[in-house]
């Protein structure tokens, strides 16, 4: 168990609205992220005159603890309820999603036809045949040590920034805390309802009709550029799709690539008012 840490409490953490004008853009995070991943691109479409309001799905953030307890049906039905309610008063309205959240936006969207969607490094599948297998492990392997998998080295700032992220408050130099961390326990159930909502992801591209704007990066060791690549591929609508010099924290306003981000971004979405 890890010692008493605060996660995810921060301000930055918590569901916002940025209110703008009648275009309208619904911002969906990933795993195991929280609106603050992607505030950046909010600030950006916001900017332009947009409305923008960020979601924080079930059992994330603040509520981390209660995540075993979540199906990705409840995530689902939150991006879903959140878009329903933005179509009420705002025209045109995007769908926009980061990894996992991309997976939702697709799902969601495959239902609900947004006006348009913008997906960075939206998510599929991890390459590993275990990963496929999930349904048969959990049944023997309740559970898994994600960061023991991941080889973390302490001493490295990306891997400190990253664990800072949703452990604020835990002191990275202790030996015991570096150690409890490696051995959290997570549920296997909890990558396996990630693993459905890429599947069906997967399966529903060639159903969706309405724009896309899909960012990836190109150093990207967990959504791999060419998984990305085949998701454009069998998108059933238009696609600007664009590749940067990132990682999977693709949403970074002091990388390099932004501005060429936020310029695409911006004619991308003056197409659709």
């Amino acid at each position: 168990m890890l010692p008493p840490i605060t996660a995810f409490q921060g301000a930055e953490h918590a569901p916002f609205l940025m209110q703008g004008g009648k275009a309208a853009a619904l911002m969906v995070h990933g795993f195991p992220g929280t609106p603050a991943d992607v505030r950046p691109l909010a600030d950006c479409l916001n900017a332009l005159g947009w409305t923008v309001q960020g979601i924080l799905l079930p059992g994330f953030g603040a509520q981390i603890e209660t995540l075993p307890k979540r199906t990705h049906y409840e995530w689902s039905a939150a991006v879903r309820e959140a878009l329903q309610a933005l179509r009420q008063d705002h025209a045109p309205v995007v769908l926009v999603g980061h990894s996992m959240g991309g997976a939702l936006a697709m799902i969601v969207a495959a239902e609900l036809q947004p006006d348009a969607l913008i997906l960075t490094a939206p998510f599929s599948k991890i390459e590993n045949i275990l990963w496929g297998m999930m349904p048969v492990f959990r049944t023997f392997f309740p559970e898994v040590r994600p960061f023991r998998l991941l080889r973390l080295d302490f001493s490295k700032p990306e891997v400190r920034e990253g664990i800072r992220n949703f452990m604020p408050d835990a002191d990275l130099d202790d030996p015991h805390v570096q150690q409890a961390i490696r051995d959290l326990r997570l549920p296997i159930s909890v990558f396996e309802q990630i693993r459905q909502v890429g599947q069906r992801a997967f399966n529903l591209a060639p159903q969706l009709k309405m724009p896309a704007f899909i960012l990836q990066g190109t150093h990207d060791t967990l959504v791999k550029p060419h998984l990305t690549r085949q998701i454009v591929s069998r998108y059933g609508g238009a696609v600007r799709y664009m590749e940067v010099p990132a990682e999977h924290d693709i949403i970074n306003p002091h990388a390099p690539y932004w501005s060429q981000v936020t310029h695409a971004l911006r004619e991308f979405v003056e197409q659709l008012t």
